[in-house]
């Protein structure tokens, strides 16, 4: 009975090593190791407040988060443009940060932005005699025809914030790298 004991125990014991060994580990992206994990929740609103303005086609909330744009005429007026085409919809921006610099109160995110959204494009079409003669209608009659086209844009994008009393709002946007 005590050489079935000892056995089992050992048995036992062999079992519980081979289970421990056997444990996943936890996977690289839980363990914290981002530039996202590392960045000053502050930082982080801000961002969060650009992909919002943008997704919510409003003007009025981007001003919010990046006051400066405005006095940036080319690039303020094409991201006005875009954000009030009536011929996009099903915006959806995301933002990945690579890397994060930051002074006392100015940082640099670089960043993958993915802006995914569809256009409606509409095309009409001439057909028929254009020579009306004694008519006034033309016959056929033009035809409208609209499609929607899927758009997906990925790239890079340095940000550079700086503070604003307790908030950070984003002072540039470049696709080139931005510094201090």
């Amino acid at each position: 009975m005590r050489i079935l004991s000892v056995s089992l125990f050992c048995t036992l014991l062999a079992c519980s090593t081979v289970a421990q060994e056997s444990t996943p580990a936890k996977p690289a992206e839980a363990q914290g190791s981002s530039a996202e994990s590392k960045m000053d929740p502050g930082i982080e609103a801000a961002l969060k407040k650009y992909v919002a303005a943008y997704e919510g086609h409003s003007v009025q909330n981007l001003l919010a988060v990046w006051p400066d744009v405005q006095n940036q005429k080319k690039e303020f007026g094409k991201i006005r443009q875009h954000l009030e085409d009536a011929n996009i919809s099903d915006e959806h921006m995301s933002l990945r940060p690579l890397q994060t610099q930051t002074s006392k109160d100015e940082a640099i995110v670089q960043c993958e932005r993915t802006d995914k959204f569809s256009k409606t494009e509409t095309k009409t079409e001439f057909s028929g005699d254009l020579n009306m003669g004694a008519s006034p209608v033309q016959s056929p009659p033009p035809s409208s025809r609209s499609s929607k086209k899927a758009v997906n844009k990925t790239d890079k994008v340095w940000i550079k914030l700086h503070k604003d009393h307790d908030d950070w709002v984003i002072a540039a946007l470049s696709e080139k790298p931005l510094s201090f």
